[in-house]
Formats: C-alpha cells, structure tokens, sequence
C-alpha cells in the first residue's frame, strides 16, 4: 500500500513528489480530508479509513495517501491527514490553521471535523472560527460581498463532524441513528451555548451536513472477558463501519482530473503562503489552459483508437488536407513534439571496411527515454521492403525509413525510431531496421553475422523478413542462427562439466526474443495437399519440421529456431500493389494499394501493438530506454574488442549504472519527503518521521534496482539513510540546544539581574533565591517544543549558578552554620539527582536510536524479501511458460516419432521441473543482509 507522503508543509513548501503523483492520476479522484485538535485521534480514523491499523502517525504540516478506490475500480481515493491544532496558539500558528483548514475546504469532496466529545462545546466552538474565516480567505465573487456568500457554498465541500471517545450511555448515537446522521439537532443544541457565529457559518456555507459519533476504540478492562484487549470494540466497528461505507460512497463534488487539482493547489497555496485571498475567478481562468490541454491529450487518445480500428475512414486526422497523407493504422503524435522523433536515426553504423560503431546523437536521445520500451527489430535480405513495414509499424506511408526504387539497398548499420506506444501510455515503441543480408555490393560483410546478433540481444519482437514462400534458400539466409554460439555467451564462466554441447545452450530461450517470420508477397494458397486449410503458424511449423531429404546443416537450423525462440508466430502479405507502383511505393497514395494487403498490414501492426512484450533481462527486470542504450553500448564495445558479447556480463554493467541512480533516486525521494519543523519534541517524533521517509525511500529503491549482489547498494542506501539520520539528530540537539539557552536566558535574565545587583545579599536571601529560581525552573518546563536537550541545557544553567547560590548562601545572615551546612548538602543532593535525571534521559534517548536501528534494519529486510518473493513468482511463471511450450514441442515431435529429439527435451523438461522447485523454495536471503 502506497505510503503517506508530505503534501505542504508549515512554512508552505509544495512538496514535488506530492505534485507529481496527482499529475499521474487518471480520472477524477476523491479526495477526503480531516481536520480537528491535536489529541483527538483523527489520524487514527483516517488510517482506519485507509485500511491501516496503525494510522498516519504524528505529522506536521498536511499529509497525502493515494489508495485504488475500494468501491470505484476505476477512481483513486486520496486522503489528506493535517497536523491536530494545539490548544492555546499564538497569532502566527493561529493563522496558519485557519489556512489549513481553508486549503482542505478547496481541495476536499468531504472535509471530516474530528473532535472528542468530552471536551467543553463552547470550547469546540471557539476552536471552529477557522468556519468563519472563509468567506474572507475565499472569493468567488470580488465585488459583492453578499453575492460572494451566496456563490461560496457551491464550491465548498461536504462537512462531517466527527464525535470521537462517545461514552456507552451518550444519546448521540442513537439520535444520529435515528436521524440518518443529520448535524442539524446537534448544532441545534450547541446553539443554546450562544455561539452563534461558527454554527451559522455551517449551516449557511455548508448545505451539505452529516455527523457521526464513536465510542473508545479500545476495549475496556471491565470487557477484556466478553472481546480480547488488542482488538478494536465490536460497537466501534459498527459505528466505523456506518461511517466508511458513507464516505466510499460519495462522488467527486467537481470532475477535475489528478493534474488540475494539482495546478489548483499550487495556486491555492500561493495565494495563501502570501495572506492574500484566494480569487476562484482567476484562478478559473488560470485553470481553463490546463483543461484544455487534458481535453486536447483525451482526444489525441480516441484518435489514436480511431486510427486503428477505422481504416476505412477518408479523412486524414491532421490539418485540413483532403488528400489522404495518413496511414489508417498511423500513431498519432503526443501533444508534446519534443518528445517525439520527427523520424529514424542511424544507431549503430556500419561503415566500409570499418567496425561497428554507436552514434553518440542516436545513443543520447534513447538514453533519455526514461519509459519501459518495446523493441521491435526487422532483419532479412536486402531490397525485400524490411523499410517498409517498419514504416507500417510507425504510422508513416510516406517517409520514414529509407526505402529505395533500386536493386541497391539503402540500409547500412542499424536504424532507430522512437515512438510513443500507441496502445500503452507511459511506454515507447522502438523500432530498429538493419541493413538488408546478401548485398552484392558490400565490400565487407563480416559485420552482417554481428547485426544479426545486436538485432536479437537489443529486441523483445524479432521479426525476420523474406519474399514469395519459406523455402530451403530462406533457411540458409538464417545461418546465423547456428552460428549463435559463436556469438553470444550466457554466461562469463565456462561451460561446466555434464552440459550438453551438442545443441543450442537452454539458456538461451529466457533471454531470446520473440520471433515473427512475415513472408512477403506471398502467392500459395494456405492449404496441404489433402485441400484442408491451414494458419499461418501452422505453415511456419510445417516449414520448421525436419524433413528426410534435406541437408543436415538446414535441419540443424530448423532445430536451433525452434529452441531457441519457442515463442513463434508467421504472417504472410499479398504484393501491396502492381510491379510498376511497386517503384514508387514510398510515395505511393493508398488508394493505390491492395485491400487484401491493407487488410494484412493492419492484422500485423495490431497484433505488434497489442502483442508486443517490453524488454527484459535477466529476472524479468523491465529495460527503460537509458538502459537499452547502455546495452547497445556494451554489446557494441565487446563486439570492438574483439570479444564476445556476453549477456552475464552486460546486465551486470547495468545492474552496477542503475542500482548506483536507485540508490541517488531514493535519497532524494527521502529529503523531498522530509518535512520536520526542529527542534522535535521527543526523539520518538523525530524517529516517525524518518520512518516514514525511509519506508518510501526503500520502496523507490528496490522498484529501480535489480541483480543487487549481497545486498551491497541496499546496505550503502541503508548507510546513508543512517548517516542522514545521524546528521538530523545533530542538527535537532543543536536546534534543541539554541531554543532552550534563548529560553532560559529570556527566562532567567531578572534573576541574573538580581544576583548581579545584590538583592539577595540580605537576610532570607538565600531562600527567596531559592524560590525564585524554581518558579522559572517551573515556568521553563511549560514552555514547548524545547526538543531532546532541554533537560542538559537546564542542567548547563543550574550548574553555573552552584557558586552564586553558595555565595549567596554563605552570606545570609539568618542561617546558623549548621543551616548552611545542611542546605549545602540539600543543594549538592539536588544538583546530583539532576545529573542521575539527565543520565537517566540520555540513556533513554540511546535504546530509542537502538530501537530505531533495529526498526530500520526490519524494515529494510521485510521490503527486501518482499521484492524477493515478487520476483521468484515471476521467475517461476517464465519457467513454467517455457515448460508448457517445451511439453507442447515433445508432444508435436512425439506425433512424428523423432524419438532422439523427444529425449533431448525430456531432459530439458526434467531439469525446468528442478529449476521450478529449487526456486520455490527460496525464502530469507540470509546473514548476507544488510549487516
């Protein structure tokens, strides 16, 4: 469950992690706050709202928590959790609330006032002239003050009192009840306390008005017999419940999405940061831009739908050109042109008689694509239109990848276009185009088996191109296939004794990508020989079944592309057009081309679009464009040096470049969300609130990071944490230690005075000092917020003033000796259970960092066998995926008695069933953890 993260804090800091997730919420989310005194246990309700045992916990300033909606799969529920307010408050805290609760009345669909009902009405109603604020604080009309009070109510929020700690015999619950949790006879009775002012602002502002009351959630020691102490009381529950399925079942009040409310709280918290009204006219206006933009993102996505499932539409999507310049299955630009590839560029080229090299200019713009990516990369012979369909892919017709009217090919290297994933927002769809196979005219073709290779380690779709039927002559184009070995390794160590060499390594098929055979121009009829009608996959497995009569090294092909890629598909095209179009296909109208051909091209980029996987590597880790470019770049590199690329070897470069911005990322996740006004008041504040912080920054962690070896980044984030902890407990005992001098000397500055001008230095002095002092020790303990040194800074003060009590002391006359000798010793007494106090609080203040640490290290280990537990059920779910196709391979190869390869995959089925067990029984990573 997500965690609660700061949303503004008391000097009115936005936090931009909070900004951030309410732009990523899709829908209009429901947003409930609460708002009361400190003490009242209103966090604690609202964690119960949230499905939380323990609550929000101590919090200054407003806290946010994004939940799934539990009643509206398709809405978010957002709660906002603000600081109780004290008691007795000066101006400035005092104004601060009244704009805390005004933020929560722009922002809330139901705003909870949460309040004990033991305490005194009249106090409650004087607590509530935040109420009367509003129409000051909020202005929907500017001109007319009457108008302004007849327009406010429309735009606050739902109002729920909340009468928490109810005793048994009160009347309120049955009146509610009975009521349908009406506020009105309970703001009725308030009323005879003459407070009018608040309770006229609620009924006036607040048409919409419930009430709810709880009794003590904790059972009593007089029921510890009838209900087990540690749960919540059955009566409880039942008024909890009432209340909850109330709350859930509330809409929006306005339909906004997640990211204009995030616009509107900037504004909201600007204007009020600022003591100046919050004018809902301009900010109105302010706001209309951002709708619209949302409006224009919300119609750029049905166009895109529009695009893929209408192509028999005429009218093309951009400007007003009547002639079709767009493709029916073409990808719609996003409404941001800057994050979009105005078309390919060359990623890895292939210069003559030179080696592979990356573009930097290519490399850099995929390294900033922070999105998981769908590679799909085409290989096949030159001049067999690859371009082309990648083009299709692209939604271009006309431009894109080079496609030439010649025998000559055009392709050197490997191309790249990025594109927004029509289908999948938040992904990219990168489409690589290689050089065709078999030109003539290269004068160095030692590079061809290598961007065969690349293709299949950069891709998560292989798709290999030919032209007319699969045939024996296609399947010699595959040769590289049986040269893989030579090419890829698996792992950096050497083979070990007892594994079979005489096949493809079985490695190979977890980290393989998907293969697509497309025959081109395609003229046979889909049918055997006895007339039954066969699919497309059907035909690929009927052409990748060993026949009798065919060479051994074509067989060993077959085999290879059946272990290696068990994941298959086939898809055959028509010729897009006649052989004299066929020249001018790049700029060729659709009109021009086939309906049969159309029809095939949408089936194939639907089935890309909807069917394509993200890139993965090792342990299912989803690759974001930054790490498919450290990838080409390590391939690349070895390839250079003259080694062999090694799959091993390049996820741990990765796994070293990201666990390193894992480890940055959540860090800063941890000082955005540290909002804490110091000095703290206990260390125990201090502590929940880097508990909090720390809880998020492990989760941003371990999302990001993968292969961490030992533990070993977890442990330097786990070290840092502790050292920024460390850094904050200082800077908490130095914020302590200057608050509580200022203090004291503030404090004692009239009885330095007196000291200093001997007015103690008369008979009776020494007691009159004596009183004096332990009234301003008294008057000093009332004072708040001193934080963790206040009884060492006391300690400090009183230490010094031993010598001028002592003097003072010696020199009152109406003291005997023995007086003096006793109240000496009293004083000495006093000064050292002082320093036992003192010894006493930092030994306490010590097991709670030990405590902390202990806490911290738990944490760390839960949410680290967590991510552990998640990725061996992905582990397992890929092992069994690829059992089902092995088992389904050895029945197929059974049915045709080829005895020896069914044996070769039994063995490979037995070991996948040993794979599978050992790694459902991984559990506690062990004493490597983060020790």
């Amino acid at each position: 469950m997500p965690q609660p993260i700061p949303l503004v804090d008391s000097s009115w800091q936005v936090n931009p992690a909070a900004l951030k997730l309410l732009g990523s919420l899709s829908g209009p989310p429901c947003v409930v706050g609460i708002f009361g005194p400190k003490g009242t246990g209103k966090s604690f309700l609202l964690g119960q709202l949230a499905g939380q045992e323990n609550g929000f916990g101590p919090m200054p300033g407003i806290w946010i928590q994004q939940l799934a909606h539990p009643t509206k799969p398709e809405k978010n529920l957002i709660l906002l959790d603000t600081e109780g307010f004290p008691e007795k408050m000066d101006k400035g805290d005092d104004n601060l609330f009244s704009n805390f609760f005004c933020l929560n009345a722009l922002l809330c669909d139901l705003l909870i006032y949460n309040t004990k009902c033991d305490e005194d009405p009249q106090k409650e109603l004087e607590k509530l002239s935040y109420v009367t604020q509003l129409a000051d604080k909020i202005l929907v009309s500017e001109d007319d003050p009457l108008e302004n009070s007849s327009l406010l109510p429309g735009v606050l929020p739902e109002f729920v009192w909340c009468l928490c700690n109810v005793s048994s015999d009160s009347v309120w619950d049955d009146m509610f009840q009975l009521t349908n949790n009406s506020m009105d006879s309970f703001l009725f009775s308030l009323a005879a306390l003459k407070a009018e002012t608040p309770i006229d602002c609620i009924q006036k502002l607040f048409p919409s008005r419930k009430a709810f009351c709880f009794r003590c959630p904790q059972v009593n020691e007089e029921d510890w017999g009838l209900f087990p102490p540690d749960s919540l009381h059955p009566v409880f529950q039942k008024q909890f419940r009432a209340f909850n399925d109330y709350i859930l079942s509330k809409e929006p009040k306005i339909n906004v999405s997640g990211k204009v409310l995030s616009h509107k709280l900037d504004l909201f918290v600007d204007a009020l940061s600022k003591d100046k009204p919050i004018l809902l006219s301009q900010i109105s206006e302010t706001l209309q831009g951002v709708i619209q933009w949302n409006a224009c993102e919300s119609l750029t996505d049905a166009m895109k739908n529009f695009a893929l499932e209408a192509p028999e539409e005429d009218e093309p999507f951009e400007g007003e050109h009547k002639s079709r310049e767009a493709s029916p299955f073409q990808v719609l630009p996003s409404w941001d042109p800057a994050s979009i590839m105005k078309g390919p560029m060359c990623l890895i080229e292939n210069k003559p008689n030179e080696q592979l090299q990356i573009n930097l200019d290519a490399l850099q713009l995929l390294q900033s694509i922070g999105q998981p990516v769908m590679v799909v990369a085409i290989v096949g012979l030159y001049r067999t239109g690859k371009s082309y369909l990648m083009n299709r892919l692209a939604g271009k017709v006309k431009g894109g990848f080079s496609l030439g009217a010649t025998v000559q090919s055009h392709t050197k290297g490997i191309w790249m276009w990025c594109l927004p994933h029509p289908l999948k927002p938040d992904h990219t769809l990168v489409l690589l185009d290689t050089e065709g196979l078999g030109d003539v005219e290269k004068s160095n073709t030692k590079n061809d088996a290598w961007i065969f290779v690349l293709s299949i380690l950069l891709s998560s779709t292989f798709i290999f191109n030919s032209m007319g039927t699969i045939n024996h002559y296609d399947l010699e184009q595959l040769h590289y296939v049986a040269e893989l070995t030579k090419h890829i390794k698996v792992k950096s160590s050497p083979q070990q004794d007892g594994e079979r060499n005489d096949g493809p390594p079985d490695d190979f098929t977890f980290f393989f990508p998907a293969f697509i055979w497309v025959v081109r121009d395609f003229w046979l009829q889909l049918k055997l020989a006895d007339g039954r009608s066969i699919s497309e996959d059907e035909y690929l497995e009927l052409a990748l079944e060993r026949q009798n009569d065919i060479p051994e090294n074509q067989a060993k092909i077959q085999e290879y592309i059946r272990q290696y890629f068990p994941r298959r598909k086939c898809f055959v095209f028509d010729r897009p057009a006649s052989r004299r179009d066929l020249l001018h296909l790049e700029t060729l109208d659709e009109s021009k081309l086939k309906p049969e051909f159309l029809e095939q091209a949408h089936h194939f980029c639907r089935y890309i679009y909807q069917e394509a996987q993200p890139k993965t590597i090792q342990g299912g880790y989803v690759v974001t464009g930054t790490l498919l470019g450290s990838l080409a770049v390590t391939y690349v590199d070895a390839i250079r040096s003259g080694a062999i690329p090694c799959i091993e070897n390049a996820v741990l470069a990765l796994a070293q470049i990201e666990n390193s911005a894992a480890v940055n990322d959540a860090l800063r996740c941890y000082e955005n969300m540290l909002f804490v006004d110091l000095p703290t008041e206990d260390l125990n504040e201090l502590f929940s609130m880097h508990a909090y912080c720390e809880s998020a920054a492990i989760q941003e962690f371990l999302a990001r990071s993968f292969h961490d070896k030992d533990q070993e980044y977890q442990k330097q984030l786990q070290n840092q944490l502790q050292s920024k902890l460390e850094d904050l407990c200082l800077q908490n005992q130095q914020e302590s230690m200057s608050r509580c001098q200022a203090v004291l000397q503030e404090l004692f500055q009239e009885l330095e005075m007196k000291i200093n001008s001997g007015s103690y230095l008369v008979p009776g002095g020494y007691q009159h000092f004596l009183d004096d002092q332990q009234e301003l020790v008294e008057r000093y303990h009332t004072v708040p917020k001193k934080g963790p040194m206040a009884q060492l800074a006391l300690q400090d003060l009183l230490t010094s003033k031993e010598l001028e009590g002592q003097s003072i002391l010696h020199a009152d006359q109406t003291l005997t000796e023995q007086a003096k000798a006793i109240a000496a010793k009293e004083a000495e007494a006093e000064a050292s259970m002082r320093a036992i106090q003192l010894q006493r609080e930092i030994q306490q203040q010590i097991e709670q960092t030990a405590r902390e640490n202990e806490r911290s290290f738990k944490e760390h280990k839960k949410q680290l066998l967590d991510k552990m537990e998640a990725e061996r059920r992905k582990t397992t779910t890929q092992y069994e995926a690829l059992l089902n196709q092995k088992i389904q391979e050895m029945t197929r190869l059974h049915e045709q008695q080829r005895q020896q390869e069914v044996r070769n995959l039994q063995d490979e089925i037995q070991k996948l069933h040993s794979e599978i067990s050992q790694n459902s029984g991984r559990e506690d990573p062990g004493p490597c953890v983060l020790l």
